[in-house]
C-alpha cells in the first residue's frame, strides 16, 4: 500500500510517502526562521507559511518517491492535537486531494503518530526489530509529555502525563529566561555538555511514587526565582551551568516517573519518541534505564523522525486503514485538543 502522509500540526509543513512501513520520502519544511524573532510560534505566521508551502511539499514528497498522486492508495492527515489554524491547512489539502482523485483518507492523532515513529523502516525495510507487547513508551516534546502503554497497535493507555507544561516547553521557557532565543531546547542541550548539572538545587516535582503524572511548571518557577535578581553578567558567566542544572532536573523527573511505570506495568520493551527524544543526554539516560531493567529499547532510526514529520502520520494511517478506520472527507474536521 502506498500512503501519502500530511502533517501541519504546528510549525513544520510535512509530507511523506510510505510503502507500508517503509519510507520512500519524508519532506519537512521548517518555519523556525520565521518564528525566531518572536520567541515562539505565531499562529497567523504559521498558517500563512503552511498555505504557501503545503502543495510544493506534497509535490516534492511524491517526486522523491518516484510516484504520482494516482499511485497513492491512502491519504493520512493529522487532525489533532495541535495548533488549530495550522491543522486546518493540512486537513484542507488532504481532503481536496482525496475528493479530486477519489482516494481513501484517514484522520490521525498526532501523538499516535509519535508512537508509530518507532515502527518506521527505510526503503529496504530496516531496521528489523522484533517488537513485542506490551510496550511502554515515553513520548515527550514541546507540546506533550506522556507515558503510554501500547498493548498492541491501536490499543493505547495513557498512564502518566504532564499536568501543566510539557517537558520541551519547559526547556524552551528556561532558554528564554536565559536569553537564548527560540527554539531553546537544542541550545540548552549544547550548553549543558559544558556545564555542571549540580550547580543549582532544584525541586523534585510530584515526588509521590504512586503518581505517574508529570509537572514542570513549578520547576520552571523555582528556576526563575533562583536567578531573577542575578545581573546579566553573572547569568552569562554561569550559562552552561544553569542550562545543565535545568536540563538535568527535567530529565531526572522524566526518568524517575518512567522508571516507576516500568516497575508497575512490567512491559516487554521500552520506546522513546517526540522532539525531545532527539536529545542525546536523554537517549543515554533511557539506554541506561533499559539496561537496568534488562529490556530492549527502541528509538526512531533517524533523528528527524523524533520531531514532527509526516512519515509517522502515514504509518499511523496505514494501521488505521488495516482496521477499516476511514474518515469521510465530506465531514472531516480538525480536533485541536484531541486525546490519545
Amino acid at each position: 500500500m502506498f500512503i501519502l502522509g500530511i502533517e501541519t500540526s504546528c510549525d513544520d509543513t510535512c509530507a511523506a510517502v510510505l510503502k507500508d512501513s517503509q519510507i520512500l520520502s519524508n519532506v519537512i519544511s521548517s518555519q523556525i526562521d520565521l518564528h525566531k524573532a518572536w520567541g515562539g510560534v505565531v499562529p497567523d505566521i504559521a498558517k500563512r507559511a503552511h498555505q504557501e508551502r503545503i502543495n510544493p511539499v506534497i509535490e516534492t514528497a511524491l517526486k522523491r518517491a518516484k510516484l504520482t498522486i494516482k499511485d497513492i492508495d491512502l491519504i493520512a492527515v493529522t487532525k489533532g492535537p495541535g495548533l488549530a489554524i495550522a491543522l486546518g491547512v493540512g486537513v484542507k489539502a488532504a481532503v481536496s486531494l482525496a475528493v479530486k482523485y477519489h482516494k481513501k483518507i484517514v484522520a490521525v492523532n498526532h501523538i499516535e503518530g509519535h508512537l508509530m515513529a518507532n515502527f518506521l523502516t527505510n526503503s529496504q525495510g530496516k531496521p528489523l526489530r522484533p517488537f513485542v507487547f506490551p510496550s511502554l513508551t515515553l513520548t515527550v516534546s514541546g507540546g506533550h509529555t506522556k507515558i503510554v502503554l501500547i498493548k498492541k497497535i491501536g490499543d493505547y493507555e495513557v498512564i502518566g502525563e504532564t499536568l501543566d507544561d510539557a517537558a520541551g516547553e519547559a526547556l524552551d521557557k528556561s532558554a528564554k529566561l536565559l536569553g537564548l532565543g527560540y527554539p531553546g531546547g537544542p541550545v540548552i542541550e549544547r550548553l549543558s555538555l559544558k556545564g555542571d548539572s549540580t550547580f543549582l538545587k532544584l525541586p523534585t516535582p510530584i515526588a509521590d511514587k504512586k503518581i505517574l503524572d508529570y509537572s514542570f511548571s513549578g520547576l520552571k518557577t523555582a528556576f526563575y526565582y533562583q536567578i531573577k535578581d542575578w545581573p546579566k553578567v553573572k547569568i552569562n558567566k554561569h550559562l552552561a551551568d544553569l542550562a545543565a542544572s535545568f536540563q538535568s532536573a527535567v530529565f531526572a523527573t522524566l526518568i524517575r516517573k518512567f522508571s516507576l511505570a516500568v516497575e508497575k506495568y512490567h512491559p516487554a520493551c521500552l520506546m522513546l519518541s517526540g522532539g525531545v527524544a532527539a536529545n542525546l543526554t536523554l537517549r543515554t539516560k533511557m539506554r541506561h534505564l533499559a539496561k537496568t531493567y534488562k529490556l530492549p529499547l527502541y528509538l526512531p532510526f533517524k533523528k528527524e523522525l523524533n520531531t514532527d514529520n509526516a512519515a509517522m502520520i502515514a504509518l499511523a494511517g496505514f494501521y488505521q486503514a488495516k482496521r477499516g478506520d476511514y474518515a469521510n472527507p465530506n465531514i472531516l474536521d480538525i480536533d485541536s485538543r484531541a486525546e490519545l
